[in-house]
């Protein structure tokens, strides 16, 4: 009997991508103010707008919350805002042409994710993956201007590419996961992790020596890339510009792995609810049991080395993830694929269905939050406006927040100090920074509460005050 051509459409996983790609398009304009690390998108797009409107050297980017110094930072390689300000050159700088590039990329991602799981373990554990993935963590996340869903995605279609160089020897496909695997690296160091399964047709005997050898050297040059930026430029930027404290690898391992397993319940379910929710980590569990049982080890190898791999990073970042949710999306791919798997097992078609849906019921359900601004998050959208009529673009302000959080300062689009409401109390700390060119401090009075100061109120709603320094 021949499939009917409607359900072939939906079979079809392209449909999928798209779907849900138009679905992650409501909202796409709206400021990046949702509660969920509105931080994190922020930091990326003040270096995207500095950028445009200071110093465009991709070597050198720049934030607003070092104070009185040259924000210039060491952080991950700004691939993902250089691209957002390329685009600004033609159509002129905007917040929303991150999000559209994280969820290009992301789609794209999916679809080589997609194509790579088909390639090897066939149609119906690719097209469980793909859609458990799309409607997991991922989901939100890949409309968010933040590199770890683009990174493993720029990753993920490298990899597509060099393990069809090392069955075909078309040289062109190397080179595509040269240029793609660095760039993924790069913009995420957790993303290499994805990386991790080319050990395995290092074992094939049916793959030539010489392709073996043309991968093995061109992996360290990416890993000679990743080295070069993250262990030595970064480490250079951060002691010549004096704000190492905007980023770094992290504690010592042994310290990390301390705090790591503390804390292991709450990171513990970073992995049960936050990747997939309940229903996808059960899909998960049921996969890995299938495999063990059949003794399936090569889907076992192609789970078992990225996880592993990330759960190296993991814990010597210690207990970060606990915060810092968006850490688990780099190993959610390899996760949905065993969930694949596992519901790949089910011979009934319509269970697997029906499975599927109550999968993306319950991870879309659970991120609906993050399509919405509400306030007092919505307020600060108007900080830019309000900051223009009190005072010049140049102006060094401060802001209570938390410290180095760089969400006010980049809608009040000045530069300056972000620091607890504490900080204020202290007239020594307002007298330092007064000192240093601070003419403004703003009281973000709902978020992070409000402050008494003695200096003349220039303006005051009900969500901000402003003082001028005399």
């Amino acid at each position: 009997m021949t499939t009917q051509p409607a359900v072939r459409f939906f079979k079809d996983i392209r449909f999928w991508i798209l779907f849900f790609f138009l679905i992650r398009m409501y909202g796409i304009t709206f400021p990046p103010l949702e509660v969920g690390h509105n931080w994190r998108q922020t930091d990326g797009l003040m270096i995207a707008r500095n950028f445009y409107e200071h110093n465009a050297n991709i070597l050198y980017p720049t934030v607003d919350v070092a104070g009185d110094k040259s924000g210039i930072v060491g952080c991950e390689f700004p691939l993902l805002n250089y691209i957002v300000y390329l685009i600004s050159l033609v159509f002129g700088y905007n917040h929303w042409y991150g999000r559209i590039v994280v969820l290009l990329f992301s789609s794209l991602g999916v679809f080589f994710f997609h194509r790579l799981i088909r390639k090897y373990f066939g149609e119906s554990v690719a097209f469980n993956a793909a859609i458990i993935l799309l409607v997991s963590f991922w989901f939100s996340h890949s409309r968010k201007n933040i590199p770890d869903i683009f990174g493993v995605s720029l990753c993920m279609t490298g990899l597509y590419f060099v393990l069809a160089y090392l069955e075909e020897g078309k040289w062109h496909r190397v080179v595509l996961y040269f240029l793609l695997a660095l760039a993924g690296c790069l913009a995420k160091v957790t993303a290499a992790s994805v990386l991790s399964v080319l050990l395995i047709p290092f074992f094939n005997k049916d793959i030539t020596l010489p392709r073996k050898a043309l991968v093995a050297f061109v992996s360290v040059a990416i890993l000679l890339g990743i080295y070069g930026w993250y262990f030595v430029w970064v480490p250079h930027l951060n002691a010549v510009h004096g704000f190492g404290e905007h980023f770094s690898m992290g504690t010592t391992f042994s310290e990390g792995a301390k705090s790591f397993f503390e804390s292991l319940p709450k990171i513990s379910k970073r992995f049960y609810d936050t990747a997939m929710k309940y229903s996808g980590f059960l899909a998960f569990l049921t996969g890995l049991f299938f495999l063990i049982r059949k003794k399936q080890w090569l889907p076992f190898a192609v789970f078992i080395l990225p996880f592993l791999s990330f759960m190296v990073v993991l814990i010597k970042t210690g207990s970060s993830i606990i915060g810092d949710t968006y850490y688990i999306l780099t190993v959610i791919p390899c996760m949905a694929f065993i969930a694949g798997y596992g519901l790949a097992q089910i011979e009934n078609k319509k269970i697997v269905a029906a499975l599927l849906v109550i999968i993306a019921v319950e991870g879309i359900a659970d991120q609906i939050y993050d399509f919405r601004i509400r306030q007092p998050w919505k307020s600060v959208g108007e900080l830019e406006t309000i900051m223009d009529s009190i005072s010049q673009r140049n102006d060094l302000i401060a802001i209570n927040s938390e410290v180095n959080n760089p969400t006010l300062m980049y809608f009040a689009h000045r530069r300056g100090w972000t620091q607890n409401s504490d900080f204020f109390l202290h007239a020594e700390n307002v007298n330092d920074i007064r000192s240093k060119g601070c003419k403004f401090i703003v009281i973000a009075k709902e978020q992070y509460g409000n402050v008494a100061l003695t200096f003349p109120i220039v303006h005051e709603s009900q969500y901000f005050k402003i003082y001028k320094l005399n």
